[in-house]
């Protein structure tokens, strides 16, 4: 087994790679971007395919089975053969508008976005079934709950014809479009992630403030609603461990932090600076991941390092990189995939991914 933080394999894009995707069983890997070629990787042994797409690839999502690819290219939606590349459907999701987001939902469903609708498609024939609009725009992010009933969207109100400083993080039942919750924080939404049971909803927004609030109804959980939360700096990217018992939120001031879910209290930060030492001025976070087991959390950040720490903070490896634009574990944690301005990476996470 490799040392923990080496690099893998490393897939070459003609300019920026934006999605990446692992299969079920962790043995291969999809990346895209502004080029027109998906390319599809084994991470051991195995035939490597590529797939001509329309346009830019911002979306990847192997379905459950690993034997389908939905992909987010240009405006386009498909669904394509996960290992010859053919096109089962492919069709626009609202002409005019980029598709931003693709992800599986309930019954093998497809679950994509654009700035301003999300759709649910049929996986055999890519009918719309549902559609959810959001106004005013824009759909700055979105999670689908792990049992693919519930999608949580971060939203940025500030693109209106008010021009106001406003956001709102909302969650709506996949089946009818129904919005069954919504928190207001002071501005924009940047990131929502669904706790593993689908019942809370953990948000982050430009007033500086990281909330966790009800699916269902949208009382907010913590911090309490008279609590000022003064702790992050624009935080900007988050994410629920897989059991539901921490979460991992990155900052502007370039720290990465873990908080209990159900309380918010800060157990560890990455990276860890000695006491006392003067701050030396990490690039922001722009990236958080949990590991499958959640014991270990990745980070990426402007200062071009991807770093795999534990719960405490205490970093496993730092491997410099170009600017990251999407980070993920495979299933099984054995590999962190990385996408960049000059193309994808597989990181070997070696023995780490057993702690």
């Amino acid at each position: 087994m490799s040392e923990p933080g080496t690099v893998a394999l490393e897939v070459k894009h003609d300019g920026s790679c934006q999605a990446i995707a692992f299969s079920p069983d962790g043995k291969r890997f999809a990346s895209g971007g502004s080029d027109t070629l998906l390319r599809v990787r084994p991470t051991h042994i195995g035939t490597p395919l590529d797939m001509t797409v329309g346009g830019a690839v911002t979306g990847i999502a192997f379905s459950p089975d690993g034997g389908r690819l939905a992909v987010a290219d240009f405006e386009q939606v498909s669904l394509r053969d996960s290992t010859t590349g053919t096109a089962v459907w492919q069709g626009p999701l609202d002409p005019g508008a980029s598709v931003n987001t693709v992800r599986f939902g309930s019954d093998g469903r497809v679950v994509a976005a654009t700035d301003t609708l999300v759709a649910v498609l049929d996986q055999a024939s890519g009918e719309i079934k549902q559609r959810i609009t959001v106004d005013p725009p824009l759909i700055a992010g979105l999670d689908v709950s792990r049992d693919g009933t519930r999608v949580a969207l971060a939203v940025d109100e500030r693109h209106g014809g008010n021009h106001r400083n406003a956001g709102s993080a909302r969650v709506h039942e996949l089946a009818t479009g129904t919005e069954i919750g919504r928190l207001t924080p002071d501005n924009a939404v940047f990131a929502v992630a669904f706790a593993p049971d689908g019942a809370r909803v953990l948000c982050c927004a430009a007033d500086d403030t990281v909330r966790m609030f009800e699916a269902q109804g949208g009382r907010q959980v913590w911090p309490a609603p008279d609590e000022v939360d003064n702790r992050l700096t624009f935080p900007t990217c988050l994410a629920f461990d897989p059991q539901g018992k921490w979460t991992v939120v990155g900052g502007s001031d370039g720290f990465a932090r873990i908080q209990d879910a159900d309380t918010g209290d800060e157990r560890g930060r990455a990276p860890v600076l000695a006491p006392d030492a003067p701050d030396p001025g990490f690039g922001a976070v722009t990236h958080v991941a949990f590991s499958p087991n959640g014991k270990l959390a990745a980070s990426a950040s402007m200062d071009n390092v991807v770093r795999l720490f534990n719960l405490d903070g205490r970093e496993l490896y730092t491997v410099p990189t170009e600017e990251v634009l999407t980070i993920g574990f495979s299933p099984d944690g054995r590999w962190l995939g990385v996408g960049t301005m000059a193309g994808a990476l597989v990181i070997d996470n070696g023995e780490a991914h057993q702690v």
